[in-house]
């Protein structure tokens, strides 16, 4: 065995990584920042521990690592991990050990070894959206909580997005149809922006939530707490909390309450729109997609059944005539 492979390298190589990484700060969202971050500690712990370099790693090292950690984290949580060290590699303009034949072959037996699908929300489509949104109380809480919902299932937006939504960005200021502007998303990170569909029913709840709340400027969605509003906008991971609270005020079932996540109104709205009639086209316009196979995995658990029923009366008018 090659002693320099073996051999940690300890003090200031271990550091400058760290330092690299604020290179990508502007560049890349907070929150891939924080799981390159995370990553590569876990990877350099598991050097300390097994006594090999992290900074520069050397394919034997990145291999082994890939072996042990497919036992342990699903492939996704793998791939994000290696993709990290990739990453930092790259910025310390070392020799990337990722490309490696004999990482690429260990990264292709971890993944056939756990081949999985992916887990996906409990989809909030419009029947379940309608039961949260009437057990919202009628409190401050409850009436915030009700916007939140519906403009969440209008708009396709992702919890970061929601979150990020500013009165400024209505576009329209009556109770009918309206747009508002979704400045910038995971596939839209220079902010191009895309326009979400608002409808009455929803601008009406976000009309009596701002107005109870006294907001006329900045971020539509805050914190509540003992009946006062904050200033600063809520949490992305907040969004799961309020929509599991309501979803167990509705006494859905606890198994549709335990799938429910911050992307339920973007799933449960694609599931909509398809079993409408929608083709992926438009769908993938409303959600601000970029693949067609992300959109597809959205709504295979669709409910197809209405929509096949349609297609086939029409097929037998057709053949009558």
């Amino acid at each position: 065995m090659d002693t320099k492979v073996s051999r940690p390298r300890l003090g200031r190589g271990l550091k400058d990584w760290r330092h690299a990484l604020t290179r990508l700060e502007g560049a890349y969202a907070d929150g891939t920042l924080r799981a390159y971050r995370a990553d590569m500690e876990v990877f350099e712990s598991w050097c300390s521990r097994a006594k090999r370099a992290a900074i520069p790693a050397c394919p034997e090292t990145l291999a082994a690592f890939v072996a042990q950690q497919s036992e342990l984290v699903a492939p996704s949580t793998l791939k994000r991990r290696v993709a990290a060290i990739r990453k930092i590699h790259r910025l310390m303009k070392l020799e990337n050990p990722a490309t490696d034949e004999e990482v690429l072959i260990a990264m292709r037996r971890a993944l056939r070894k756990r081949p999985t699908r992916p887990r996906q929300a409990l989809g909030l489509t419009s029947s379940f959206r309608n039961r949260l949104i009437a057990a919202c109380p009628d409190s401050l809480l409850g009436k915030r909580d009700r916007a939140l919902i519906a403009l969440g299932y209008d708009t396709l937006c992702r919890r970061a997005e929601l979150v990020a939504l500013q009165v400024e960005d209505i576009v329209g200021s009556d109770n009918q149809t309206a747009q508002i502007l979704i400045r910038r998303s995971k596939s839209d990170p220079y902010g191009h922006g895309r326009l979400g569909y608002v409808s009455p029913d929803t601008r009406q709840l976000l009309n009596v939530w701002l107005r109870a709340a006294k907001i006329e400027e900045g971020f539509i969605f805050r914190t509540v707490r003992r009946g006062s509003v904050g200033r600063q906008p809520l949490h992305p991971s907040s969004i799961n909390r309020i929509l599991k609270r309501n979803a167990a005020a509705a006494k859905l079932h606890p198994r549709d309450i335990e799938a429910i996540s911050g992307h339920s109104m973007r799933v449960g709205a694609a599931q909509d729109m398809i079993v409408s009639g929608l083709s992926i086209l438009p769908i993938m316009q409303a959600g601000g997609w970029k693949s067609v196979n992300v959109v597809n995995r959205y709504v295979e658990n669709a409910n197809l059944t209405p929509l096949l029923e349609r297609a086939r009366a029409g097929v037998q008018m057709i053949a009558k005539k």
